[in-house]
């Protein structure tokens, strides 16, 4: 079945023949195929149309936990007692930076978006680069982690547009080692 011959009205259709429109005016097929197909497009293109927000990540982070090292391999003189974090979670598709906020108490668990208050303890945003990865998964290394509990939320930014908040993600930095997520 053609796709004029479903538009066109019965007197149409034949294909690569002058045929006149029941108004007495004259068109080919090849105007009516066009015209077809433009109205076709028009019909289709809503059906096709995306919504372009940015889904909210789902944050599955491990942490490993390491003390202060020259790149020879000998303690940092005087940050003995320093720990660094380093967060790892799985690549996004399209990512083009993401941001960690760290002991963020602002963030809605249930919806991703920031709380507004005056009382809310804001945290640190952190801005991670895209193309940062440590051992095939995208990360972030933090010196000088403080001991204790680290509650970390992920965004991630694609075309131009940034997610909601994830869920947050605890680590327990105490000693090196690795660490999954611990609840609360």
């Amino acid at each position: 079945i053609c796709i004029g011959s479903l538009l066109a009205p019965r007197s149409l259709h034949l294909h690569n023949r002058r045929h006149v429109d029941p108004p007495g005016l004259v068109k080919t097929s090849k105007t009516m195929m066009s015209s077809a197909t433009r109205l076709l497009s028009l019909l289709i293109v809503p059906l096709v149309t995306v919504s372009a927000t940015v889904d909210r990540p789902n944050f599955k982070a491990t942490a490993r936990v390491k003390q202060h090292y020259h790149r020879t391999g000998q303690l940092v003189d005087g940050e003995e007692h320093l720990l660094k974090a380093i967060i790892r979670w799985d690549p996004m598709i399209g990512a083009e930076e993401y941001q960690l906020c760290h002991n963020c108490n602002h963030i809605s668990e249930e919806t991703g978006a920031e709380k507004n208050g005056d009382d809310l303890d804001g945290g640190e945003i952190i801005e991670v680069d895209a193309d940062s990865f440590c051992g095939g998964q995208a990360c972030h290394v933090m010196p000088g982690c403080p001991q204790g509990l680290n509650k970390f939320h992920l965004r991630v930014k694609v075309d131009g547009e940034w997610s909601a908040w994830s869920n947050y993600q605890n680590f327990n930095v105490k000693e090196p080692g690795n660490f999954d997520h611990e609840e609360l």
